[in-house]
């Protein structure tokens, strides 16, 4: 298998991951804040991966992982979950996840000019081609949808302002986290990284009430909970795995592809028929994931 597909499976893998767990942190958005939420699957997420990685031998890498590696990791996960996922979470709130999704486009796009641009990552034809294929295809899935977004004008220019906060903290985390993973290996990078982002978290008075939230809640909610946890520790290898194997421009754009996995749970278990431009929009981002392996 060759690094690019590596890549390209651990960016559409961590899309896969963020679709399942966008969808159930809408379902708790009631119960539980977006902060507190990410606190939680950070911290239970992260331990996860820790665990799994010293059981895989990989706890001596991570002790003497070098300072500088250390502090990168840090601050890439301080910008992608602590602050970039928390505002995108709120946003959902003012837009509805259509407008969200579609807005938070701005990100793919960022990191595909900085990593071509200023990272000197490969950049043939066919693989600038998929991208922007890729990214126009999911503008299409989202906005075909027709979700009714938030009604206030002033509801909606907050929503606007907190996405692209949070599209610009998500590139800049990739563009930080590159240099990093030429140094370490993808499980010992994951185990660094995504544990931080709920220790800053619990610092914050954005988490207050979150543990007597998690106490109140119902069973099936905790379950929800859980299952954004495990998921979340699957996702941070997947997109670290994307990040060094495919670059910042391919991993990254990758990595957003979740409205696209969104489909199948629609379909299947709520039983909504995609309109033309979704289905439009789907085939032509499958069309942009075929040329970026050329």
């Amino acid at each position: 298998m060759t690094d690019l597909t590596r890549g390209l499976l651990g960016g559409l893998g961590t899309g896969v991951t963020w679709a399942a767990i966008s969808v159930l942190v809408r379902s708790l958005s009631g119960t539980i804040t977006p902060a507190g939420i990410t606190a939680v699957r950070s911290t239970v997420g992260g331990a996860i991966v820790v665990g799994l990685a010293v059981a895989a031998g990989y706890g001596r890498e991570i002790v003497g992982m070098p300072l500088w590696v250390v502090l990168a990791l840090w601050a890439s996960i301080l910008l992608a979950m602590g602050i970039g996922d928390t505002i995108f979470f709120a946003s959902l709130d003012h837009l509805g996840v259509t407008r969200a999704l579609t807005l938070s486009m701005a990100n793919p796009l960022l990191t595909t000019v900085v990593g071509i641009g200023f990272l000197g990552e490969e950049a043939t034809l066919p693989r600038v081609a998929g991208i922007l294929l890729v990214v126009g295809g999911l503008c299409l899935v989202v906005s075909g949808k027709g979700e009714a977004g938030a009604e206030r004008r002033g509801s909606v220019r907050r929503g606007v302002r907190l996405v692209f906060l949070a599209a610009g903290a998500w590139a800049l985390s990739a563009v930080i986290l590159k240099p990093a993973l030429q140094v370490v290996s993808v499980i010992a990078a994951a185990a660094v990284r995504i544990p931080m982002g709920g220790f800053i978290l619990w610092l914050t008075p954005w988490t207050r009430g979150t543990v007597q939230a998690v106490r109140k809640s119902t069973g099936a909610e905790r379950g929800r909970l859980g299952a954004i946890c495990l998921l979340s520790a699957v996702g941070s290898v997947l997109f670290t795995s994307g990040i060094k194997f495919g670059g910042v421009a391919v991993g990254n754009v990758l990595a957003s592809t979740s409205p696209l996995f969104t489909l199948p749970f629609e379909m299947w278990v709520l039983g909504h028929r995609p309109s033309r431009q979704t289905a439009l929009g789907a085939a032509v981002t499958v069309a942009g994931i075929g040329l970026m392996n050329l």
